[in-house]
Formats: structure tokens, C-alpha cells, sequence
């Protein structure tokens, strides 16, 4: 054997391949971890089938390293060990295999005393980058006590089931059965998954863990994707603020049934007592509940391990009054804080926030209902995570106990505490828009021009509720306002102009704030396209039409086909819809071009409504010549009408009314 302690110890006293090993006793003298402590391990394994039985270990680094195909460690007892107890792993001698091993009725007691163990007291998992996959393992029947730690601030788990943590969560561990064990005072939870599949958690007991009892990816042991049935589980002792189970991954599946452990405790004040307002709150006393309940995060980092036992995303803070503030922020995420206001009115909100980059609409604070209570808040760059500046503005609260919520809406920044000051008077908001009028040159009629924008900045010393952005008439909006514009930040209204008629128009934009109603002036002037045939295509109607000739045919574009009316009976009509009033000065007429000269008795008249017609060109007898197309324009002072139409009270060469093409132009 080699003495330790000892300067340049073995990686194990026993290095053992494919063989069996019964009932040794294995101390030493390691006084911690690191090697100028002299330590050493205890048993590394490798190979197929070994064996190892009844081995009772102290004082050492680490109890026991397997690798290996099908090998066993039963029956052994583990004591103030270092830093593993028993690590299945698949790394072991070099190993590159880890597969099928079985780990049944041991004692593991991992003594905690501030040293720089670095992890867990029994696992099944992929051992860091330099591991392989774990495809299958047992681990039954053994009894884990004060084991798990917190050296590197990790909180490492008494039991531990998946690949590595502290960021080297990469590989496959699959098909883990972890039956029958009991894990007792644990120094921070007592089970603990990180990415893993198919595993079996059954009939275990955990008593008395230092934080949960059973934890889906706790801080350092990430677990993004994974699947475990968890089922006959008992669960006992718990700290206040400690939940039985707590699943902080999206995307891990747990199955849970006939598990023996208290309710999750409902959301409720940290601590117990609502913070008071004014007065400040604490970012990391943020309400208990757990995920989805009292937090939202999409992954679980620091976690204040010696402040409260369900602690997520919280770092020691160098910020005056030291504590500890919140960090790893992410679009999506957000914190509740359960508040008893003391007089509803408008308070001074001071946001206590480090960024080592500025972050444009960083955060909001919302009431329980989710409405937005302060709009986006934006942080300037104070140059490091914790260089420490405030942040002001204005919230306004009713009186009594209520919920905030802190959202998250872009990432980039840490903050310490949220501070209320009542109001001196009531401060309020102050909309100006810039440019404070839009004009827009002459647009063609039915089409739309290119967006002109209008940026509206809240002035004033409060947040604006915003009711309404509106542009009416042939105007339209959009904009980035929300219902909410803290004070001093600003939105974008962007407008554009689509007439349906010629003239000129104005336009009112609206909000709602103390000088109600903010407005800028919208003015454009719609105008006819020139060398454009208003009818064409245009829907028709007519007083009657014989066989196969309708009236659709007068706005068809051929001159070839045409309009014909009831025989032998005067007088006719045909009409457009130009579907709105639009200014005209000329009508085109014709028959198809290929017909014989006759002469039509017509009047021309226009309409707004369709039934009262106004006459734009009285009746005369018009000639349709083919030396000229068989073409009859009409012209007359320019006017504004929605329906054109062709009376027709005498004809030559055929005893009804006929029109092939009906145009009308502006000009």
C-alpha cells in the first residue's frame, strides 16, 4: 500500500480489471481533494463481470470508479469520503465503456466540511467531455447520508442520475433503474436528474434533504431534453421553501404516479410577509412556488445556495448592501413579488440593474393580470455585470396586497433590487409627436403610397396609457406603441395614404394621455391616373338585354362584342359602376367596328347613389360611323359620379339600343 498523505499519490489504491473483490477495509489520511493533500482513491474498475464485495472505505478521494460490461458494486460502505463515492461511470482506467453496471445495497455517507469536492455522493451518468455514453445501469438497495456539496457553488446532489454538469452536459445516459435506495440529510437535493432518458426512479426514499427532494435540472446539472418515470417515491423532512419535486426543464418528461410526498406549496411571499410599497424589493426574494408558478426560466444557473433552497438565477452581487441579485435574464422569462401597497397612487419606480451593453426594451412590470404597468424600460450600458447604475421611472399601483411580475424582454442584464418612493403629487404624461403634420403628394386614386412615420415620445414623468391609434378616412396606421410608453421612451406610427377619390383631406392621430388628444395633421390629395379607362372591367347594368348580348359586355375591353336591348322598345338604358365617386370629364361610346353607319338618340347622366341621375350630356342624336370606328365621344364639365349611364330613346339601322364599349376617362 501506498502512505498518504503523500505528494505524489496513485489515482486509486486498487486498480482492478475483470476479476472480483471481497471484503477489504481501505483508510487513509487524505485531508482533502487536492493533491498536495496526498490523496488518492480508493477502488477504480474496468472490464467485464468484475466484482466488488463488502469493501469498506474512509478517508480517501473517492470511494469507487466503474467502468466496464456488467460489473457490481454491493454490500460496501463508503465514509467521509472527498469527493465521489460511487461514480458509474465510463471513464475508469481509461475506459470507454459503461454498460450494464449494477451498484446494490451500499452505505455512502460523503462528510461536508467546505472542502473542494466537486461532486456527487452516488451517480449513474456520462462523466464530462471526456466520458462516453451510458447505456444502461442499476443502482439499488443503497443508502446515501450528508452526502453532495458545494464546493465550486455548484450544489451538487447526494444522488445523481445523467450526464456531467458545470457545463459538460454532452453524451447519451440511458436506461437508468435507481430502485430502493434511501438518501438521507442531504446537503442540497437529494435526487437530481440532468439529461437523461428512460431512466426508472422507483421506491425510493428521500428524508430530510438540505434542498429538494427530487430535482429535474437543478443549477450545473442542465438537463434540456429527457424522459423518466418516477413512481412510489417517498419524500419527507422538508425545508420551508423546499419543494418535494421540482421539474425546472421544459423539455425533460417525467411520468409521475403513487408518489408519497407533500403538495406543492402554493405561490406566497418570500419569506412569508408581502414586501412593502414603498419601500424596496429584493430581486432575489422573488414569491415561492417554484417553475410556472412564483418563476418562469428556460434554464435553471446560480442559485444562492445558502439563501433559500428553491433559489434560480441568482449571484452574489458586489452592489452596495451586498445580498445577492438576479442574472442569466432571457426574453420570456419573469419573476412574481407578492406586494402590500400602502396608498394607491403613482410611485417613483428606481431599478437597481448592471448591463455591460445597453438593452432597448429590456423589462416591463405587469399587475396580475398581465397588463403592462410601466411599459419597455430601457438600460444603459454601465460596462460590467456588476457595475451597478438606477434605472427611473413610474408605476401606478391600487392599495393593498397584489403581484408584480418582473418580465424579461430581452436579455443582457442583472438586477439587485426595485425601489418604491411615493410621489410628491402625481406625475403624468406628456405625448409629442414629430413631424406634427404629414402631407402626402397626389397619390393615384386606389392605390397606396409608401409609409411616412411619426415618432411619439412620452415627455413627461409617468407612463402614458395608450387607448387608441387611429387614422381614418383613406388613411392607415400601424405602430409599435403597445398600451403602455414609460416615460421618456418612444414608439414609431407609420402611415400611408390610399385614396379612393380625388380632393384633399385631413386626419387626426389620437392617445390617450394628459394633453388628450395628441394629434397630427394627415393631408394628401388623391388624383386620377391619366390614359386609365375608369369602366374597364367595371361591373354593369342595363334596362334589359335580348338573347346573348348583356351588358357585361360594355366593359369587357372588345369592341367586337356588345350590348343589345329589348326590341322594338324605347327607351333603353345601360350603366357602370365605378364602385365610387370619381371624377370624369369624357365617354367613349362604340359599336363593333365592322357595322354599318347608324345614329343613336342617347343622353348621358350620372348618379351618387344610383337612383337620382344628374344630366351630364343632354339627349342628341349621335352618328356611329365606321370611317371613324364606329366611335362617339362625349364630353362635358368634369364631374364627380359612382354610375355613368347611356339612355337611348330612338336608333336607326336596328330597332334596339347597342353599345359595344363603354369608357370613361378623366380627361
Amino acid at each position: 500500500m501506498t502512505s498518504v498523505p503523500n505528494s505524489t499519490p496513485p489515482a486509486a489504491l486498487f486498480d482492478l480489471t475483470s476479476c472480483t473483490v471481497r471484503n477489504f477495509h481501505i483508510d487513509a489520511n487524505a485531508v482533502s481533494r487536492s493533491t498536495t493533500g496526498g490523496d488518492g482513491g480508493a477502488m477504480d474498475t474496468t472490464g467485464t463481470d468484475w466484482l466488488a464485495d463488502g469493501i469498506w472505505t474512509q478517508h480517501t478521494m473517492s470511494g469507487f470508479w466503474a467502468s466496464g460490461t456488467g460489473g457490481k458494486v454491493q454490500n460496501s460502505r463508503m465514509t467521509s469520503i472527498w469527493a465521489d463515492g460511487i461514480n458509474v461511470n465510463n471513464v475508469s482506467l481509461g475506459a470507454d465503456t459503461g454498460n450494464n453496471l449494477t451498484v446494490t445495497n451500499n452505505f455512502v455517507r460523503d462528510n461536508y466540511m467546505g472542502d473542494t469536492a466537486r461532486y456527487i455522493g452516488l451517480g449513474a451518468g456520462r462523466f464530462g467531455v471526456n466520458g462516453s455514453d451510458l447505456l444502461s445501469a442499476t443502482v439499488t438497495g443503497n443508502t446515501v447520508v450528508r452526502s453532495g456539496g458545494n464546493a465550486y457553488s455548484q450544489g451538487q446532489p447526494a444522488l445523481h442520475i445523467g450526464n456531467g454538469g458545470d457545463g459538460q452536459n454532452t453524451g447519451i445516459v440511458d436506461k437508468v433503474t435507481v430502485n430502493g435506495n434511501t438518501v438521507t440529510d442531504s446537503l442540497y437535493d437529494g435526487i437530481a436528474f440532468s439529461t437523461s432518458a428512460n431512466t426508472l426512479l422507483q421506491d425510493n426514499t428521500v428524508s430530510n434533504p438540505g434542498r429538494n427532494g427530487i430535482a429535474i435540472s437543478p443549477s450545473y446539472y442542465p438537463a434540456p431534453t429527457g424522459s423518466a418515470t418516477i413512481t412510489g417515491n417517498t419524500v419527507t423532512g422538508l425545508n420551508p421553501g423546499a419543494s418535494a419535486f421540482v421539474n425546472d426543464s421544459s423539455g425533460f418528461v417525467a411520468a409521475l404516479s403513487d408518489n408519497h410526498w407533500p403538495p406543492a406549496a402554493p405561490e406566497g411571499p418570500y419569506g412569508g410577509t408581502p414586501a412593502a410599497v414603498p419601500g424596496t424589493v429584493q430581486a432575489e426574494n422573488y414569491d415561492t412556488g417554484g417553475q410556472g408558478v412564483a418563476y418562469n426560466v428556460t434554464s435553471v444557473n446560480g442559485n444562492a445556495n445558502s439563501y433559500r433552497a428553491d433559489g434560480v438565477d441568482l449571484d452574489n452581487t458586489s452592489d452596495t448592501g451586498g445580498g445577492y441579485n438576479l442574472g442569466w435574464t432571457s426574453g420570456g422569462q419573469w419573476f412574481r413579488y407578492t406586494v402590500d401597497v400602502a396608498t394607491a397612487g403613482t410611485y417613483t419606480l428606481d431599478l437597481r440593474v448592471a448591463a455591460p451593453s445597453a438593452v432597448a426594451g429590456a423589462l416591463h412590470l405587469s399587475d396580475a393580470s398581465g397588463t403592462n404597468l410601466t411599459g419597455a424600460v430601457d438600460l444603459p450600458a454601465t460596462g460590467d455585470w456588476q457595475t451597478w447604475a438606477t434605472v427611473t421611472t413610474h408605476v401606478t399601483l391600487p392599495a393593498g396586497r397584489q403581484i408584480l411580475t418582473l418580465d424579461q424582454d430581452n436579455g443582457g442584464w442583472n438586477i439587485n433590487h426595485l425601489g418604491f418612493t411615493a410621489g410628491s403629487g402625481s406625475p403624468s404624461a406628456t405625448l409629442t409627436a414629430s413631424p406634427g403634420s404629414l402631407t402626402f403628394a397626389d397619390q393615384a386614386v386606389n392605390t397606396t403610397s409608401a409609409a411616412q412615420s411619426v415618432t411619439v415620445t412620452n415627455s413627461g414623468a409617468a407612463t402614458a396609457s395608450i387607448t387608441g391609434v387611429t387614422a381614418g378616412g383613406d388613411f392607415a396606421q400601424t405602430n409599435t406603441c403597445g398600451t403602455a410608453l414609460a416615460a421618456g421612451a418612444n414608439c414609431t406610427v407609420s402611415v400611408t395614404f390610399g385614396p379612393t377619390a380625388s380632393g384633399t383631406r385631413t386626419l387626426t392621430l389620437t392617445g390617450d394621455q394628459s394633453n388628450n388628444p395628441t394629434t397630427v395633421a394627415l393631408s394628401g390629395t388623391g388624383a386620377e391616373p391619366t390614359g386609365t379607362d375608369l369602366a374597364a372591367g367595371k361591373p354593369t347594368s342595363e334596362s334589359s338585354h335580348t338573347d346573348v348580348y348583356p351588358s357585361s359586355n360594355v366593359t369587357d375591353g372588345n369592341q367586337g362584342s356588345y350590348w343589345e336591348s329589348a326590341n322594338n322598345t324605347f327607351p333603353q338604358w345601360v350603366q357602370v359602376d365605378l364602385g365610387s365617386a370619381r371624377s370624369a370629364s369624357r365617354v367613349v361610346l362604340q359599336l363593333p367596328a365592322g357595322w354599318g353607319a347608324r345614329t343613336q338618340t342617347l343622353t348621358l347622366g350620372g348618379s351618387t347613389d344610383g337612383t337620382t341621375f344628374t344630366t351630364l350630356k343632354s339627349s342628341a342624336a349621335h352618328t356611329f360611323d365606321p370611317s371613324t370606328r364606329n366611335t362617339v365621344t362625349l364630353t362635358f364639365p368634369a364631374a364627380t359620379q359612382r354610375y355613368f349611364r347611356v339612355t337611348i330613346t330612338a336608333k336607326s339601322g336596328w330597332p334596339a339600343g347597342q353599345v359595344s364599349e363603354f369608357q370613361i376617362w378623366t380627361s
